[in-house]
């Protein structure tokens, strides 16, 4: 009972508005404890206000009340999530040697091993079709070898990074910047649901909370904060996997780049990291050497597949890389609907994977 009390008053002090990580550990180190601040008096409070503000110094005042102690019980005993302090080992290893890291955690899925080693796949929003392939090509071959994978849950590379974890039924663990119960971004939704049953889903912020921009940083923080190296595929000049790399480095964690065409904005960031000394990723042999794995046999053997002339002529068209639909026809010559009736049946012997607005590109595991 003593420990369940303690863990009480964790989510207690965590969830108080004003009151983050950096705060929360400067007010247990004063007190001596969570348990300590809520019996603590108002004067003792009240003398924190030139270094914690005045508006905290009240808010902490006015949520010590028995409502607030009964709500959170109840949040404890739910079926929906789990609660996860410093005080618990389910505690990731890795994120409780950061400067700050997050008291307590809610999570979703399935339990947080520590005895498996980590890797982050971040990068942007708004990615290429090659770099989304990427993504989920690194994941998928670094979780056949036994890395679990973390990341944002958000759109582009991330989503692909949690796809390949999931398609070599490895681990994954998605890291929200909103409450454990926002589905964001809600086109995700199918992933999510995914996460639920076959990877963990983690936030620092509480039931409820919304996904607003100032979450995100403080939540790259994590992604870096509980894995060995953060590997960036594809990320603009001003993009927030960036700002992921900078926690990577005060962290003491390896940063791994993935080249990009020069021609493309999504590469800028990428290529920028690679100038500055992150280590340049080729093949997931980089990553696991430094790991201390040997890659498994994860790639397919290669297909025996006999292509006619029009089939050879489109695969053959896909050797450089992506292409639309429509510029698949100028380069082939070949009408809409032959093209793509051939595509299709690429697509069934599994060489040729589509990927969103109409573009094609070969299967890097056929």
């Amino acid at each position: 009972m003593e420990q369940v009390e303690e863990r009480i008053f964790w989510v207690w002090l965590s969830q108080i508005p004003g009151i983050g990580a950096r705060r929360f550990h400067v007010l247990i180190e004063y007190f001596g404890g969570a348990d300590r601040v809520w019996f603590a008096s108002e004067e003792d409070i009240t003398g924190l206000a030139p270094s914690l503000g005045r508006n905290v110094v009240n808010e902490i005042i006015n949520q010590r009340n028995n409502n607030t102690l009964d709500r959170i019980k109840k949040m404890l005993d739910s079926t929906e999530f789990r609660i996860i302090t410093l005080l618990d080992d389910e505690y990731p290893v890795l994120l409780r040697q950061i400067y700050d890291p997050p008291p307590v955690l809610y999570c979703k899925g399935l339990p947080i091993e520590n005895n498996h080693p980590t890797i982050s796949i971040v990068g942007s929003r708004r990615s290429t079709a090659y770099g989304r392939q990427m993504a989920e090509k690194f994941s998928y071959e670094l979780a056949s070898a036994g890395v679990t994978i973390v990341s944002g849950l958000a759109r582009g590379i991330d989503a692909m990074a949690h796809y390949g974890a999931l398609k070599a039924e490895g681990r994954t663990i998605g890291v929200l910047g909103c409450g454990i119960d926002v589905i964001y971004p809600p086109e995700n939704r199918r992933l999510f649901s995914k996460m639920e049953q076959e990877g963990t889903i983690i936030t620092e912020y509480p039931p409820g909370a919304s996904p607003v921009a100032g979450n995100f940083p403080a939540r790259n923080r994590i992604i870096s904060g509980m894995t060995r190296g953060v590997l960036v595929i594809e990320a603009g000049e001003k993009s927030g996997a960036l700002i992921t790399v900078d926690f990577a480095l005060e962290q003491g964690r390896e940063v791994y780049a993935l080249p990009g065409n020069i021609n493309v904005s999504q590469s800028v960031g990428t290529n920028k990291l690679l100038k500055e000394g992150a280590r340049l990723v080729t093949e997931v042999h980089d990553i696991l050497e430094d790991l201390g794995l040997q890659k498994e046999k994860v790639e397919n053997e290669p297909k025996s597949v006999q292509l006619d002339f029009f089939e050879t002529q489109v695969y053959n068209a896909l050797q450089e890389g992506e292409r639309h639909l429509e510029e698949l026809s100028k380069i082939t010559k070949l009408d809409i609907n032959r093209l793509n009736a051939v595509l299709t049946m690429l697509e069934v012997k599994g060489i040729v994977k589509q990927m969103p607005g109409k573009i094609f590109i070969r299967n890097w595991d056929a």
